[in-house]
């Protein structure tokens, strides 16, 4: 009989949920069809996991490790505000498309809020007063109401894009532009910072 590292057991446990949840949403994983996969009984899942729910819990968490990561490795976007909000916007665009079943789990529509999400909205805002202090937010825009635009316009177009909407993409591209548009100040929008 052969015996794995029980940490091995659970990287493959959780690697299979994480590929099922990418292809088909967090609702088609299935502890039975994770188990399977892996070759282990049930009792194995619960033991690492202690149930669906943590094992779809650690799957969100594995999501927005992934998210963090490309959001820290990527490197601004433009040397105009606009650029590096559209910079932004795209990046988490891709990651909506890069994983279609996953991305209404980390983001949902509805008002739940998270660790992740807030760290999330932390970001963007500090992005946000960070470009207020250069002057470059649009007169009458203050770092509140750009995060708040902005979340909610990409929340829902990365739906869109997630769920394979027609004309996703352009639909991004437009609603980007729009937005980016009304935040920066048109001055500021074409200037070298």
């Amino acid at each position: 009989m052969l015996h794995h590292d029980p940490s091995d057991v659970r990287e493959r446990l959780l690697d299979a949920a994480f590929r099922s949840a990418v292809a088909n949403g967090v609702e088609a994983v299935s502890t039975r069809s994770v188990c399977s996969a892996v070759g282990v009984q049930a009792p194995t899942l619960y033991h690492h996991f202690g149930s669906r729910a943590g094992l779809i819990s650690a799957v969100i968490d594995r999501a927005f490790e992934q998210y963090f990561a490309q959001k820290d490795a990527r490197t601004p976007g433009g040397s105009t505000p606009a650029g590096e909000i559209a910079a932004g916007w795209d990046a988490h665009v891709a990651f909506a498309r890069a994983y279609p079943g996953l991305y209404p789990a980390t983001h949902p529509l509805s008002g739940t809020t998270s660790a992740h999400l807030e760290r999330s909205e932390s970001l963007l805002r500090a992005g946000f007063e960070r470009l207020a202090a250069e002057g470059a937010l649009a007169p009458g825009i203050t770092p509140a109401v750009a995060t708040t635009a902005l979340r909610a316009a990409l929340r829902g177009v990365a739906h869109a894009v997630a769920t394979g909407q027609p004309d996703a993409e352009l639909v991004s591209a437009t609603v980007r532009d729009a937005l980016v548009a009304r935040l920066i100040d048109p001055d500021e929008g074409h200037q070298q910072t």
